[in-house]
């Protein structure tokens, strides 16, 4: 499966990409520390070992964050679309793998949306 994606490495205060930009690839971050930020000034690290920007390539949804890269360094590993679509052409049950990430992804954070309502009783804003 690795082998469909791309080296990148990207520097300090370098953006991965920018809010509503086109989800063209979806990467998995090897090492490094990139933060990922929201429009209403939130913001979140985004944990070494995971892959983001799953559901924009599998749903082409624009980008709803911006990620900016905080290290020195960062390496990456990107699938672009037009390999996505030739690995989901004559691979599918290879492809099926990055659709079990983004399952497993959303029905995290289904979870803590879910854990949030309950905790706090309201639904978040």
């Amino acid at each position: 499966f690795l082998s469909y994606f791309q080296r990148e490495i990207y520097s300090r205060s370098q953006v991965v990409w920018k809010h509503g930009d086109v989800s063209d690839s979806a990467k998995l971050v090897l090492s490094g520390s990139l933060v990922a930020s929201l429009p209403n000034g939130f913001s979140e690290e985004v944990p070494r070992g995971v892959v983001i920007g799953e559901l924009g390539l599998l749903e082409g949804v624009d980008r709803l964050s911006q990620v900016v890269c905080e290290s020195q360094t960062a390496v990456l590993y990107s699938l672009d679309r037009k390999t996505w679509e030739g690995l989901v052409r004559d691979d599918p049950a290879l492809a099926r793998i990055m659709d079990h990430i983004t399952i497993r992804y959303l029905s995290h954070r289904v979870q803590h949306v879910s854990n949030r309502i309950y905790e706090t009783r309201c639904l978040p804003v």
